[in-house]
């Protein structure tokens, strides 16, 4: 029976070991998927910046364009001045020709307002830009070392289960079973100590009788509070 203790002691070591390697192999690949978020999200927001000011330039060459006819219409209608007979005809287009150019004047002011938004817009591309290629510098750096740690670490998983098994396979199914309960539904601490009359996995006492039978270790024994796998320590 005590061998059988010792090897749910070492079971239950290496089964510690085994998810503590596992959380660690969880970090890093969190580490490694906020890297890969952290770039599609900057990229997405240059993507986003590069739309807004293709639309803008498209609107600008827009009005550029309702701005040169603009122009052309006040050239056209200043060239009729020279032709006007009547003072009547006269102040007609000098209206016409001040309304061309009031027109002309909107144009360029929306226009100049579209140029500075574009401007405004590739200031913020030129942010992202350098936040983007910091993004990918540290997640070169960062990634590298972090592909390494999972490799290492994989390969030590890999040498702890196996011994695992090992253990594992010198145990009763039935108390196998029953240890695999306790250490998901326990936290990972399916067996506890047991020291002075109490449970040192839920700190309550245990009935002096059970614990007089657990230092004799004749049979697997629980903590009749946390169900735990109890032991004691037996000095040599």
């Amino acid at each position: 029976m005590q061998n059988q203790m010792n090897l749910l002691k070492d079971l239950q070591e290496i089964d510690q070991e085994i998810s503590s390697i596992e959380a660690t192999r969880h970090g890093y690949r969190a580490e490694l998927d906020a890297f890969s978020a952290d770039t599609t999200r900057v990229q997405e927001m240059l993507d986003q910046l590069n739309d807004e000011v293709a639309l803008l330039q498209q609107a600008e060459a827009e009005l550029q364009q309702g701005l040169l006819k603009e122009r052309d219409n006040v050239t056209r209608v200043e060239g009729r001045l020279p032709e006007i007979q009547t003072q009547k005809e006269y102040v007609a287009v000098l209206k016409e020709i001040d309304v061309a150019k009031k027109a002309n004047k909107e144009i360029e002011e929306q226009k100049q307002a579209k140029q500075q938004e574009v401007t405004a817009l590739e200031n913020d591309i030129q942010e992202k830009e350098s936040e983007l290629a910091d993004i990918q510098e540290k997640s070169e750096a960062r990634g590298a070392e972090l592909l390494q740690l999972l490799e290492e670490s994989e390969k030590l998983l890999l040498k702890r289960t196996k011994t695992r098994e090992s253990v594992a396979a010198e145990l009763p199914v039935s108390l196998l079973r029953k240890y695999h309960t306790l250490f998901q539904r326990r936290g990972g601490l399916a067996l506890a100590l047991a020291r002075n009359g109490a449970c040192l996995g839920c700190n309550m006492q245990l009935p002096p009788q059970q614990y007089n039978q657990l230092l004799k270790v004749e049979k697997i024994q629980t903590c009749p509070h946390c169900n735990r796998i109890l032991y004691v320590e037996i000095d040599v």
